[in-house]
């Protein structure tokens, strides 16, 4: 066990881009391997859609999250294979974002790859399976603080509805909801002056209440699922807490369906557990930057691409061997 305490953290949907994990898959076998027990287990070539797109693929919910998975696991299994261990005996804590809380926890021990795997499939469908009626997406506003943010969700009524679903930053947020609602909720942010307030590429409003039968079917699905208890600390984004108890666990990820990601309360207590440098893992630097924003005391290192995971390696082996 280390001295000093690093997390290795999971981006979720957003992070992906084409030609993603490529120079790591040509350079690692392992790499390889996990790409090709994703496409086994689903029967799609995730690896394929990654690399070469389009586009329009690989930003569907399903592919998205089965990519970033792959890609997040495969520098996990990168990781392993260095130190001759799991990773959960080198992070002392994990945690992931939205969807990547499932990379996070197949990492933590406490689900299995073929587990893992399927529930993201299923979850992403379940997703997709929102009424058309009900219409719906998300957006982001930044450069408010959140009482703000909320009197600008007031100006959604008689629009439709509109949640807070992600509070990412201390001024960052992503609101979800029924689009007439969000374009209302928008242009009471540029109002308010906010910095960003825009429509996100995202063809359902995940993290709210018009989730609620994709949280049923999901619950139904876990209870079908073998979950064990962390082998490490794993952060909740429901609680934003530590949680190990693996009915609590299968609860936590149904709710995460119906309940926003607790994005910011994670952050400010990574550093509470004596942990002083964060590790993403997977595509982009996202939460990278968002934990080096915060300012928690915690530095964060994106490891997307060949040359910043063996950087990750080179300072995991000096922190090891103080």
């Amino acid at each position: 066990m280390m001295n000093e305490k690093v997390a290795f953290v999971f981006p979720g949907q957003g992070a992906q881009y084409i030609g993603m994990a490529r120079d790591l898959f040509d350079e690692y076998a392992v790499v390889r391997h996990t790409f090709e027990e994703v496409s086994d287990i689903t029967h799609k070539d995730v690896a394929k859609v990654c690399f070469y797109g389009p586009k329009e693929e690989l930003n569907k919910p399903e592919l998205t999250s089965l990519g970033t998975f792959a890609h997040s696991v495969s520098i996990a299994r990168i990781i392993e294979d260095y130190f001759a261990q799991p990773i959960y005996n080198i992070g002392y804590a994990i945690t992931g974002h939205s969807m990547g809380q499932y990379s996070a926890l197949h990492c933590a021990g406490s689900l299995s790859f073929d587990s893992a795997t399927r529930l993201l499939s299923a979850r992403s469908t379940y997703m997709s399976m929102t009424d058309d009626n009900i219409g719906g997406g998300m957006a982001c506003i930044v450069g408010l603080d959140k009482d703000t943010v909320e009197l600008c969700l007031m100006a959604a009524t008689g629009h439709g509805y509109a949640a807070i679903s992600n509070h990412n930053g201390h001024d960052q947020f992503t609101i979800s909801g029924q689009n007439e609602a969000l374009d209302a909720v928008i242009a009471r942010a540029k109002e308010k002056k906010a910095r960003i307030a825009k429509r996100l590429n995202v063809a359902i409003p995940a993290h709210c209440a018009l989730m609620e039968n994709a949280k049923i079917l999901l619950r139904h699905r876990l209870e079908t699922i073998e979950v064990q208890s962390p082998k490490t600390n794993w952060f909740s984004n429901q609680t934003g807490n530590v949680m190990s108890n693996p009915i609590d666990v299968k609860e936590a990820l149904a709710d995460q369906m119906t309940h926003g990601v607790r994005w910011v309360e994670i952050m400010e207590n990574l550093p509470k557990y004596n942990i002083t440098s964060a590790y993403e893992l997977g595509p982009g630097k996202i939460l990278t930057g968002l934990i080096n924003r915060a300012n928690v005391g915690v530095v964060a290192y994106n490891t997307d691409g060949l040359k910043n995971v063996q950087t990750m390696i080179e300072h995991i082996e000096k922190v090891m061997s103080r």
